[in-house]
């Protein structure tokens, strides 16, 4: 892959979210929220947590601390069923109905729950070992492992046996030579992320769909590519639904 690449999915992914921005805020907006919630929660308790010297105290806080990471958990699941869809949609598979259902999609089988619940717990093993020699180590692992939950609901939708540990190293296979690719697109979107910032999330409500959206059409072309070298994005209009 390279920039033309790169600018294909982004001007595809932000022409799919304009064209039907009701649908995927409602889609994005119960992830959204409980992220925000949770970090709330436990910035505010983290503050407050501080301030607390009484063994009584500390021990309420550190139940505050847990409430609010349950809540940034709960959030990254819903997030999962956001992608799955998203990368569904792209594909063609899934109509623009229902937002508020489809972004239950991780829980639509209980096989793609455990996938994403084992792959996420050897995920964060494996990049914290990583992460122990340089963070750059553990950054660049991460990106290698990034694709294996979605690699991993391909195989139970084919009926093919895929364990979480193959899952994540089929990822390491295909995100080998892209994952500078995938970096850079990450990078091309600080400016968005910045504005979402500046306006106290408001922005995040396009921006993160539209992220989600550019890594869909990434992970989409991924596959296309390993299944077939000779694939090419053809101006990226690849399972664009119409506006």
């Amino acid at each position: 892959m390279d920039s033309q690449d790169r600018i294909n999915f982004k001007l595809g992914a932000k022409s799919q979210i304009l064209d039907n921005i009701g649908f995927y805020i409602l889609l994005s907006i119960l992830w959204i929220a409980l992220n925000w919630i949770g970090g709330m929660v436990y910035e505010r308790s983290v503050n407050v947590f501080t301030q607390t010297v009484t063994n009584n105290g500390g021990t309420f806080m550190t139940s505050v601390f847990s409430f609010g990471w349950l809540l940034i958990i709960a959030g990254q699941m819903m997030r999962a069923g956001t992608r799955l869809t998203m990368i569904d949609i792209d594909r063609g598979n899934a109509e623009l109905d229902n937002p508020i259902q489809r972004s239950f999609k991780l829980f639509d089988n209980g096989r793609y729950f455990l996938g994403w619940l084992f792959i996420a717990i050897l995920i964060g093993i494996f990049t914290f070992l990583w992460s122990l020699l340089l963070v750059v180590p553990g950054m660049i692992k991460a990106y290698s492992y990034s694709q294996a939950f979605f690699l991993y609901r391909d195989a139970v939708d084919k009926g093919e046996d895929l364990s979480a540990l193959q899952a994540i190293t089929k990822s390491r296979q295909l995100m080998d030579g892209n994952k500078a690719f995938l970096f850079i697109m990450d990078l091309s979107f600080i400016g968005w992320f910045l504005l979402s910032f500046i306006t106290f999330g408001l922005a995040g409500l396009f921006v993160q769909p539209y992220y989600d959206m550019a890594r869909a059409k990434f992970f989409n072309q991924l596959v296309v590519r390993h299944d077939n070298p000779q694939a090419t994005t053809a101006g990226d209009d690849q399972g664009q639904m119409p506006g």
